[in-house]
């Protein structure tokens, strides 16, 4: 259990790290990009580690699996976000968001981080008063549900979680909105979203950030590394090599080791 002191910090962590919004966050990833932070997204299975996040000397990184759901890609964004702003100092610890992960209050106080991020207070009651009719738990239905995991980019379960901490909806009628949910969420929410239901279903993106490819580009070109690295790099980025890599170069590996650049 997460103390009501440490709530109270988390919640103003997330406040003060969220960008203005009226309601929900259309583009979350943008947080990384608006504080200078390396972030990867790559598809490397869904079965495969969630994301890793790290605060390096250089800068804070983030990664994220793309071939997960992309709701779960965006919880588990603002969860690695929430160890950086929470768990971390410069050059600390790889945190790896997977089931093997040994710190458990670490990992609620991250969950708990991802979802004031993503669904604060204010502003999921704005949204159900300004747009979800009258405001009662009673009113709560599945169509509801559908309505805030589209606004506020997050998932049934995220939803239904933060309604019942905030006091919105209890215990048993968050059973029952889950047991009428089951099966049924891509139906709710094409229904809401003019049949849009990108966010279950994994978005697959490679984005990587721009500084990377100048770095490499700038290497290649000046013969600091061979040409092999600046083809898996390529292959990493889906980048067309030719088209990023014009230098005429000294291609093999055995030329850089004979004038020590590699």
């Amino acid at each position: 259990m997460i103390s009501g002191m440490r709530k109270r910090v988390i919640e103003r962590t997330a406040r003060e790290c969220r960008p203005q919004a009226m309601y929900g966050l259309h583009d979350p990833f943008c947080l990384a990009r608006e504080k200078g932070w390396y972030l990867f997204r790559y598809p490397i299975g869904e079965d495969k580690t969630l994301g890793l996040s790290q605060n390096r000397s250089e800068g804070k990184v983030i990664f994220t699996n793309s071939s997960a759901l992309l709701c779960r890609e965006i919880f588990t964004f603002a969860h690695e976000v929430g160890h950086l702003l929470l768990h971390t100092q410069p050059n600390s610890k790889v945190f790896r968001d997977d089931k093997m992960f040994v710190n458990q209050e670490q990992e609620r106080e991250a969950d708990y981080f991802a979802s004031c991020l993503l669904l604060p207070r204010d502003n999921l009651r704005n949204y159900l008063e300004d747009y979800c009719q009258v405001f009662q738990g009673k009113d709560i239905d599945a169509l509801t549900i559908a309505m805030v995991m589209h606004e506020f980019r997050v998932s049934s379960q995220t939803v239904l979680i933060a309604l019942r901490d905030y006091k919105h909806i209890t215990s048993k009628q968050e059973q029952e909105l889950a047991k009428m949910l089951e099966g049924n969420v891509n139906k709710y929410l094409r229904a809401v979203s003019q049949s849009d239901n990108t966010l279950l279903k994994p978005s697959n993106v490679i984005r990587y950030p721009e500084e990377f490819l100048k770095i490499i580009r700038d290497n290649y070109k000046n013969n600091k590394i061979p040409k092999k690295v600046a083809e898996n790099f390529c292959a990493f980025s889906m980048t067309d090599f030719n088209s990023i890599f014009l230098h005429n170069h000294l291609d093999d590996e055995e030329t850089f080791r004979k004038v020590g650049l590699t």
